[in-house]
């Protein structure tokens, strides 16, 4: 049998029937595994990105918590999330809001539509702009009533989406802000640098966790960065993985993590 294992501390071990896509963008190496147990499985530079059985644990954890956050909806930004799966919930949750996603890798959003096309189903219906999220914040005055990251790990490619800068443009720019700051386990540099650097650039900030199974170190962080302090609304959804309850639960200290 053959397996697919990140080159990394805690990577799970994942069993695969075959590589279905393997190519460089201009960006990054792109690879799509059929996994035995988990249908298609995106990887880019060696990292498990998402796969078909368990993504809707990482993308409704992502974005549902700045949506019952947030007073207004009308008008989401994402940055990154090229595989569409960030979109996709927005969407659902709030069918009317105008979602624009801007993504550096266009054959990362190809890629999704051919093999992914249960998470990608959402890129037909937003509006999106190819191009660096990190220029495109510098260079962009437009607000938005939510703000998502939806990055890879910090790369060269992605790490000027965890800086102090980039989080302070998206203060400017947006009153609730959610990102995916890494494992506390396995990245527990990065988890510790991306949430300090927020904490310079937002009032109110909350992290908070969910167990990713694809993931190194399988329990993964996210953390909404808000003017106001939190204040949960009911919304009616059929998530799979989100509620209210498990939420509140899982948002934590990050001092635990840093000892």
């Amino acid at each position: 049998m053959k397996h697919f294992v990140e080159d990394r501390d805690y990577a799970p071990l994942i069993p695969v029937k075959d590589k279905v896509f393997d190519a460089r963008s201009e960006y990054q190496h792109i690879e799509v595994y059929e996994t035995m147990h988990l249908g298609n499985m995106l990887v880019l530079d060696g990292a498990v990105q998402t796969t078909e059985r368990d993504e809707f644990i990482y993308h409704e954890s992502l974005v549902l918590p700045a949506i019952v956050n947030s007073d207004n909806t009308g008008s989401v930004l994402i940055i990154g999330g090229g595989d569409g799966g960030a979109a996709r919930e927005v969407l659902k949750a709030c069918e009317k809001a105008e979602v624009e996603l801007v993504e550096i890798d266009r054959m990362v959003m190809d890629v999704s539509r051919k093999f992914l096309p249960d998470v990608s189903s959402a890129l037909q219906k937003i509006k999106i702009t190819v191009g660096d999220g990190f220029d495109f914040m510098k260079t962009n005055s437009e607000k938005r009533d939510i703000l998502i990251v939806d990055s890879t790990d910090p790369t060269p490619l992605a790490e000027g989406l965890f800086s102090e800068e980039f989080y302070r443009n998206a203060a400017e720019l947006c009153d609730v802000f959610v990102a995916q700051t890494e494992s506390p386990v396995a990245d527990r540099d990065a988890h510790k640098r991306a949430i300090n650097n927020m904490k310079k650039a937002f009032e109110h900030v909350y992290t908070y966790y969910a167990c990713i199974p694809t993931y190194p170190g399988a329990i993964f962080s996210f953390t909404l960065g808000l003017k106001k302090q939190l204040n949960v609304k009911d919304i009616d959804i059929k998530a799979r993985y989100y509620s209210k309850e498990r939420f509140l639960s899982s948002i934590g200290s990050i001092e635990g993590w840093m000892n």
